[in-house]
């Protein structure tokens, strides 16, 4: 629990730090189009969509991606340098305000977002989300759900698309994160 809040207290940072040196980035194209271009570089480790270094954290280089989703405020990638983990993470901030209203309706958004976007050509056939919506409480400052993608190929097994609504200390945020994930055995997600 310890490191889980660790890592959301480095992602606010990291975003707040991004956000001033970076400008919006206005995506082209439709959600679903975008988002099956970031699950495509999955299986380069995002190596496709990486683009300049932006200022870095303790345990990763971020870097600018080269696509983002419409309506983001910004969209990076995390490549962790530690000893037992060299995977990277992609993230996208779709909201950053005060209005925990607005940002239930960006949580909810994108989550409905995600669960309908069909990604073409995984595996050699299409594949969808799959999951459900924790609903989010605004006296514990955070709310997450992981959604899988639903797909035979070995390669996608571990992927995860996880949708944050975090308490900042400048109001709320909303990620939604691409990454390994890997599964338990006996049961679909960890506690």
């Amino acid at each position: 629990m310890k490191k889980h809040v660790l890592s959301i207290t480095l992602f606010c940072l990291a975003a707040a730090a991004t956000a001033q040196t970076a400008p919006k980035k206005q995506a082209t194209g439709n959600f679903s189009d975008s988002l099956f271009k970031v699950v495509d570089d999955f299986r380069t480790n995002f190596v496709q969509l990486q683009r300049n270094q932006l200022p870095s954290m303790p345990d990763a280089m971020v870097y600018r991606s080269a696509t983002c989703l419409p309506g983001s405020l910004h969209c990076v990638i995390y490549r962790y340098h530690s000893v037992e983990d060299k995977t990277a993470s992609w993230q996208a901030i779709l909201y950053n305000g005060e209005s925990f209203e607005e940002a239930i309706k960006a949580y909810k958004n994108a989550f409905n977002q995600v669960k309908k976007s069909r990604m073409h050509n995984i595996g050699g056939k299409a594949a969808a989300f799959e999951g459900q919506m924790e609903n989010p409480d605004e006296n514990v400052r955070f709310a997450s759900c992981i959604l899988r993608l639903k797909t035979e190929d070995p390669l996608y097994r571990n992927l995860a698309a996880e949708i944050e609504l975090v308490g900042c200390y400048a109001g709320w945020e909303v990620h939604l994160n691409i990454y390994t994930r890997k599964r338990l055995e006996n049961k679909e997600e960890e506690d």
